[in-house]
């Protein structure tokens, strides 16, 4: 059972879709239309690589993915990151795929001189405190009614 975490690309978008439908937070799942406007737009290279998504495989089949943006903050120094989203498929976990993915996201921004990686939950705070990540304020939101 080998797991592979590489960077995301168009081809895992369906993938990648039923994934994100797993993940939901909202009020209704994330459509098809949607999502694909918003992966376009995490894939698209820039200079400093606001969005990282890193794919995990295991037998080489997608099975979990995680979103990281990376950016200044007015009130820390040097670049921070914060961890979006991290989803393993619900038949997979157990197997490793979290913390590999995790692993990549702390490397990589290692790598770019991330002083700082925060991450947000409503549902499993034992994954990250696990992790060396400590809870420093509640997370809030708000979904806005666009008419």
């Amino acid at each position: 059972m080998g797991i592979t975490i590489r960077r995301g690309q168009i081809e895992d978008a369906a993938a990648l879709f039923d994934l994100a439908r797993q993940y939901q937070t909202g009020r209704e799942p994330i459509g098809r239309d949607e999502f694909l406007v918003g992966l376009d737009n995490v894939l698209r290279r820039r200079d400093h690589e606001t969005n990282v998504l890193f794919v995990a495989e295991l037998d080489e089949k997608v099975v979990g993915y995680s979103l990281t943006t990376v950016s200044r903050l007015l009130h820390a120094p040097g670049l921070t990151a914060h961890l979006q989203e991290i989803v393993v498929d619900s038949n997979s976990r157990g197997h490793g795929i979290g913390d590999r993915l995790m692993q990549a996201n702390e490397h990589y921004c290692m790598g770019r001189g991330v002083r700082q990686l925060s991450a947000s939950t409503a549902r499993i705070g034992s994954f990250y405190n696990h992790r060396g990540f400590e809870a420093v304020g509640e997370h809030y939101r708000k979904i806005l009614d666009l008419g």
